[in-house]
């Protein structure tokens, strides 16, 4: 009786609880769609991929053979893995003098690609041929091709004092072309056992290594902290 002899009343009440369930709905709503486009940013960034880096005593070191064997050991929780090379030398195209000292060089395997998430939009990508042989070609960015090449594969590009051949372009990550210099369309992959000999070192001190899944990354970080303890006996 009190509902209906108050009818205006009673819609202002059922007007703001609506108003305020709407609200509600919408904010939670937002939050969700926030939520999981953060997280899908940061698994197209790699959640799933632990960066190791080793340092030994003395002349104490792990091999590149020792560490692919530890991650087949425990490939229920560890996947794909990668030596990651870092190379100093200028970059110069072609003959010209133009040298682009911002550019990042770096000695991978053939699955580094597939596990950083780039695509290759020309050529081909780093096999296990190139690793075997010590071949010295590469793969470029997109900021690259298209400063020094204008996108076209095989041709030379100079780091330091060897000269490659490049065999695949990768997509570009940054929608700008004014922004990429420097950033990661600004790059070079080589073999990293090209990389090794270039560089005059007998193993690898840093490794890219994917996790089966993100819950797992603890677990995979364990695994990989004891089993290089028990390689370098420390």
């Amino acid at each position: 009786q009190n509902i209906w002899s108050n009818k205006f009343r009673t819609f202002l009440t059922m007007l703001g609880i609506i108003i305020g369930v709407m609200a509600v709905m919408v904010i939670v709503g937002l939050g969700n769609g926030m939520t999981t486009s953060i997280q899908n940013e940061f698994a197209d960034m790699g959640t799933n991929l632990l960066t190791v880096q080793i340092m030994g005593y003395g002349s104490r070191s792990v091999k590149v053979k020792d560490f692919y064997e530890l991650v087949e050991k425990n490939s229920d929780v560890l996947g794909a893995v990668s030596p990651s090379i870092s190379m100093s030398g200028t970059v110069k195209v072609g003959t010209d003098d133009d040298s682009y000292s911002s550019t990042s060089v770096k000695g991978v395997s053939e699955v580094y690609l597939n596990m950083g998430g780039y695509t290759i939009v020309q050529g081909r990508p780093l096999n296990y041929v190139d690793m075997d042989a010590n071949k010295k070609v590469c793969m470029v960015g997109d900021y690259i091709s298209r400063v020094g090449y204008g996108g076209d594969v095989g041709q030379s590009i100079k780091i330091g004092r060897e000269w490659y051949t490049i065999v695949g372009v990768l997509e570009a990550k940054i929608d700008d072309p004014s922004n990429q210099e420097g950033s990661s369309d600004d790059c070079i992959f080589v073999p990293y056992t090209t990389a090794m000999r270039v560089s005059g070192i007998s193993t690898a001190s840093s490794y890219a290594v994917l996790v089966s899944d993100e819950e797992n990354i603890s677990k995979g970080k364990a695994i990989i902290e004891n089993g290089l303890q028990e390689l370098l006996h420390s």
